[in-house]
């Protein structure tokens, strides 16, 4: 599988995109557990449904666009996980850095910093 480098900088600005179309402070709804860890929450599915619409239909620039899928499910996952355990959480109390370490662990990118002018 190709290693995709991703700047942090276009993270940074796809996982803002991403956040903005969350509600500043994100509820569950109810909560049904299932064997082997599984939860569903069903306002939090009917908040990200027209979330994965909109990455779905918009046109992005191709930088954005090569990303903006992942950047999604995994600001999704994020929030889905941190509601496990919690009835409601602030969009400002998601990390930046602990997303950017997250998503550099997925097998097809690695987040790299931008070359400083003095580099290049």
């Amino acid at each position: 599988m190709p290693v995709h480098q991703v700047d942090r900088d276009l993270l940074r600005r796809a996982y803002d995109l991403v956040l903005a179309q969350w509600p500043e402070i994100i509820v569950p709804g109810d909560k049904t557990f299932h064997i082997g860890g599984g939860c569903n929450m069903r306002t939090l599915n009917e908040v990200r449904e027209p979330i994965e619409d909109w990455v779905l239909g918009t046109d992005f620039p191709p930088e954005l666009d090569a990303i903006i899928g992942s950047v999604e499910h995994y600001v999704s996952t994020c929030i889905h996980g941190a509601l496990k355990h919690l009835t409601k959480l602030r969009k400002s109390d998601l990390d930046f850095e602990a997303f950017v370490s997250w998503f550099d662990s997925h097998p097809g990118y690695r987040v790299v910093d931008a070359p400083s002018p003095t580099e290049a």
